[in-house]
């Protein structure tokens, strides 16, 4: 075999192993919002969405698979945002909000940051007080944008919401 048969191969394989990888994030990813979103008893009629980070979005056409939705970004986490909508009982005053999730396979276990500086923390796919303990943790920072920042978000005195940012409503 020439050394260019051989970097071939190795060229194949690391193609491969990225793939695999994006899989496996993007399996992952997939179950922990579906895990978040049952823990959360989100009405089944509420649209969930997912969409890329940090792109202009298309208001007409901003419906995307979470594969075409991920990115992986320079430190290696594959991103997303999962667009939650929400609104009063009555139905009235309906939002959007964007959780941006980063997410990347290390050894045996998942690391993810709740926004681009969150503080990354473990997650091992089948642990199951881990992942109710991650639910725990994103239905806190929802409750505390709302009784914090909501105020600023709305008037847009911040751009940036670091985990949670607020869509207009005509987004």
């Amino acid at each position: 075999m020439s050394k260019y048969e051989d970097l071939t191969q190795i060229y194949r394989q690391a193609r491969k192993s990225h793939r695999d990888n994006e899989e496996t994030c993007r399996n992952f990813a997939r179950e922990l919002v579906f895990g978040m979103i049952e823990h959360f008893e989100w009405p089944q009629n509420q649209e969930i969405t997912y969409i890329p980070l940090g792109e202009e979005l298309d208001p007409s056409n901003k419906f995307y698979a979470l594969k075409g939705a991920m990115r992986m970004d320079a430190q290696s986490f594959w991103q997303f945002g999962v667009e939650l909508k929400l609104q009063e009982a009555s139905g009235a005053y309906p939002i959007s909000l964007v959780l941006s999730f980063y997410i990347k396979k290390v050894e045996d276990h998942f690391v993810i940051k709740l926004g681009p500086n969150g503080k990354p923390g473990r997650i091992s796919a089948d642990n199951e007080q881990e992942l109710e303990k991650f639910y725990n943790v994103v239905y806190h920072l929802l409750q505390d944008f709302f009784q914090k920042r909501y105020v600023q978000a709305v008037t847009k005195q911040t751009k940036e919401l670091g985990f949670i940012t607020m869509l207009d409503n005509n987004d």
